[in-house]
């Protein structure tokens, strides 16, 4: 089975998320081999982030359960710029025209928005793994 993982970076000053461009516009995405934490790494040193907590929200399995896709989001105090390749900030309300259909369904479920609503305003995560 394929495994792979969405990091929903969000921001707690702005409650803005990350997007970056690939194609269309979608989140940063690592090939799941371990846990999460370690596949994520060197995601984490490009970006410049330390100490990154995550929380799931989302477990998608293809119907052939050949392929599955975890999202997680990442608290970030700020906002940050990424080093290669087109990025954004945008508001989860607002996201750009050209948004990943995975992405949009993501964002769009209502549970899935009540668990990043909560996420924000509690401000902080916990760790998983």
């Amino acid at each position: 089975m394929q495994k792979r993982a969405g990091i929903l970076f969000l921001s707690t000053s702005s409650s803005r998320l990350f997007l970056i461009w690939d194609g269309k516009w979608t989140v940063p995405t690592v090939f799941r081999e371990k846990a999460v934490i370690e596949d994520a790494q060197p995601l984490l040193k490009n970006y410049n982030l330390t100490d990154a907590k995550f929380v799931p929200i989302e477990l998608y399995t293809s119907r052939d359960s050949g392929f599955e896709y975890s999202t997680y989001v990442v608290l970030v105090d700020n906002d940050f710029s990424s080093p290669d390749g087109t990025y954004c900030w945008a508001t989860l309300d607002q996201v750009p025209k050209n948004t990943h259909v995975g992405l949009k369904n993501t964002l769009s479920n209502k549970i899935t928005q009540v668990k990043i609503d909560t996420i924000l305003a509690t401000g902080k995560s916990y760790d998983i793994d």
